[in-house]
This record gives structure tokens, sequence and C-alpha cells, in this order.
């Protein structure tokens, strides 16, 4: 080593072979973590399975290949609640047997949680899977208000005549929504 590089190591408190023996200043540290284009397929294929709910046709068939296309290319927000808005109508039209509600708001619902954390990452990224573990509780808690309206939509389906009952069932979601609201707004230690 030259001379004035070893009076500039002697400066900065060791020589470049000390150097490079430091720990480093920072360090990462990351789990188990799955490739982006594994969830945006995912997505991809939730929609999929969504409008084969909703609708049988050749047309709806490509209404939801449409729909689940657009989402894996792009999930932003407005795209997924307007492909899930286009199913829900094509369902709408077209209704099928009382499990049919249920599973689409699912795989809906599954959709645009998903959808949420895909838009996040760039196409080359990686999700670790503390981050989808982290967003477990809040889902079930939603898909349970959410289960239970769709649960309640079929069993007052054509019992206008029957106020009390409507007005049971709605107290009844209610309580329910009150219960995973608090229980989401309360934090965890």
């Amino acid at each position: 080593m030259s001379a004035p590089r070893q009076v500039l190591a002697a400066v900065r408190g060791g020589t470049r072979a000390g150097h490079a023996d430091r720990p480093p200043r920072t360090s990462l540290r990351a789990g188990p973590a799955v490739p982006a284009l594994v969830l945006r397929l995912a997505l991809t294929a939730l929609l999929l399975g969504a409008g084969g709910l909703a609708g049988e046709g050749p047309t709806q068939w490509a209404i939801a290949a449409a729909v689940a296309g657009v989402a894996g290319v792009r999930p932003h927000a407005a795209l997924l609640a307007t492909g899930v808005g286009a199913l829900v109508a094509m369902l709408a039209l077209a209704p099928g047997p009382w499990w049919e509600l249920p599973v689409l708001v699912l795989l809906t619902h599954a959709a645009l949680r998903l959808g949420a954390v895909v838009d996040a990452v760039s196409w080359q990224g990686w999700v670790e899977l503390g981050v989808l573990r982290d967003a477990l509780p809040a889902f079930v808690g939603v898909q349970a208000v959410a289960q239970g309206a769709a649960v309640l939509a079929l069993l007052l389906d054509g019992a206008a005549p029957l106020p009390w009952l409507v007005v049971g069932g709605v107290a009844a979601l209610a309580a329910l929504t009150w219960t995973v609201v608090l229980q989401l707004r309360t934090p965890t230690p």
C-alpha cells in the first residue's frame, strides 16, 4: 500500500482489510416470502372462480376473463371494485343456487384484499408471508359480517310480509358488525 493510503487508513482508524472485517451498519432480515407474480396469478384465479359462479354463458365468461385479466395486470382498487361490481351484476341478472351468493362474497372479498396487497408490489417484488398473515384477522372478521349479510339476504328473500323478521335480522347483523368492528379497532399487543 502506498504511503498516502497508509496515512489515510491510519486516520480512518483501520486498514482496508480491517474495513472489510467490520460488521455492516444495517442488516436486512426477511421471513419467508412469495413472489408478487404468484399473488397476481392467485388474484386472477379468484376472479375467474367468481366469474364462473356468476355466469355460465360465453358472454359471462368473456366478462369474467376480462375482469380477471385486467385485475391481474393492474390491480388498482377502482378497477377491482368495478370488476367485482360487474360480477355481482351478472349474478343478479341470472341467479343460481342458494350457495352461489356466499361463495361469491368470499371470493370477491378475498380478491379485493389480495388486490390491495398486490397493487403495492411491483411485478418483480416479493411479499412476506407475515404481511398476508397479519391481514388475516381483519379478513376473517369482515368476512363474518359479509357472510352474515349474505345469509340474511337469502333468508329474507320474499319475507316482506314479515316485517318483524326483517327488523330482527338487521338487528342481529348490526350486533355482529358492532362486535367485529370493536375487535378490529382494539390494538393487539
